[in-house]
């Protein structure tokens, strides 16, 4: 009976990971298709210019240096899951359920700001335009986030439906948990990004932007190596761990309990030290 109860938990585990990671990729592939329109159509514009020497967050090279972003933005997560304490450490499939569900988040904010920059401004220019994206995302957004956050945690704590109450994925983690926690983070993302899309358009970041980007003029590549890797290189980080904190579920503990679960885990493990050395 444990072994069917186990082989039950780990069928349910993988079905649970396969819907995340077919669901996650879906959503990036439109990301992506949204994002090949988007180059086919400045192509299209510029056939006649020489785009060489200007900045191109969707060509090629851009989505090369896009691509490492995503590597860098999910080693800060995988980082920072082996940075909390062990008795509070969130199982694999868990820690991956929140990961995915800020992944498709930011995914969003990214593509948003890419776009913003490249098509809906396109006598500007797209580096400076999506530096100042994220760098309005990074202050002004993260309080609102939070403050989405926290308003609709504080709507959903006596609801029924535990499930929509972030980080809640039930044991085993249930489909519908984390389909429904996305949907309504990806909702609040696209809340808060309707709230500071207007604060582009404040003039003082026309002349902010000119100062900043006038060393760079004419070098279109090292524009999309700092606005794409360098710069997010450390905004990512604090943003992705501050998010991840909010994200993930609440746990409060008082010193007793740090010291039961320490206890506990030190049971854990000599039990599964007995199953290893005990013959079968």
């Amino acid at each position: 009976m444990a072994n069917q109860g186990k082989m039950k938990k780990f069928c349910q585990n993988v079905f649970m990971f396969l819907i995340m990671v077919t669901t996650t990729s879906l959503f990036f592939l439109a990301l992506f298709s949204l994002m090949k329109v988007t180059q086919t159509s400045q192509t299209n514009s510029t056939a006649n210019s020489t785009s060489s020497d200007e900045c191109n967050l969707t060509d090629s090279f851009g989505f090369l240096i896009q691509f490492l972003l995503a590597t860098i933005a999910f080693s800060i997560l995988v980082l920072k899951r082996y940075r909390e304490p062990k008795y509070e450490r969130r199982s694999v499939m868990v820690w991956l359920l929140d990961v995915s569900k800020q992944a498709i988040g930011a995914g969003f904010i990214h593509v948003f700001n890419v776009l913003a920059s490249q098509l809906f401004f396109s006598n500007q220019d797209p580096c400076s335009l999506y530096f100042v994206n994220m760098f309005i995302d990074m202050t002004v957004g993260l309080l609102i986030l939070y403050g989405l956050i926290s308003l609709s945690r504080y709507l959903l704590r006596n609801s029924n439906y535990a499930y929509l109450k972030s980080g809640e994925y039930g044991n085993p983690p249930q489909a519908k948990a984390w389909l429904a926690q996305c949907g309504i983070y990806l909702l609040i993302m696209i809340i808060q990004k309707l709230l500071v899309c207007p604060l582009v358009l404040i003039p003082f970041w026309t002349t902010f932007r000119e100062f900043l980007f006038s060393p760079l003029k004419g070098h279109g590549k090292l524009e999309v190596v700092v606005v794409m890797l360098i710069v997010p290189l450390f905004v990512n980080a604090f943003m992705f761990w501050v998010q991840d904190n909010i994200l993930m579920r609440r746990r409060t503990r008082t010193p007793s309990t740090h010291i039961e679960a320490r206890v506990n885990l030190l049971e854990a493990e000599q039990v599964e030290l007995r199953e290893v050395l005990t013959p079968s």
